[in-house]
């Protein structure tokens, strides 16, 4: 067993992305954005799951646009391009498993 403290591994700055977890089953970031910044379209061979900790950004995934909010949650599929663009300051932590 193992207990993570997040605000003693996730600093507070702008566009900062924090590794918290790292296995090659499963990977856990934490990803800062100021409002306005963009991360271009890619994809994941993994499933993701996205959890919106503050904030409120928009999610493209193929193709549909999805606003989420604090204690939401997207889940993709392996492979599913997506893009994101931070609406306000937003925190969120990204799950690959």
């Amino acid at each position: 067993m193992q207990t993570i403290l997040l605000d003693t591994v996730i600093p507070q700055q702008d566009k900062k992305l924090t590794s918290i977890y790292n296995t090659e089953a499963r990977q856990i970031v934490h990803l800062q954005l100021s409002a306005n910044q963009e991360i271009p379209t890619h994809k994941s061979p993994k499933h993701v799951f996205i959890v919106v900790k503050s904030g409120k950004v928009a999610f493209t995934v193929s193709d549909q646009e999805i606003i989420l909010s604090p204690h939401e949650v997207l889940i993709m599929e392996p492979d599913e391009f997506h893009s994101l663009k931070a609406l306000e300051d937003t925190s969120i932590l990204v799950i690959k498993s």
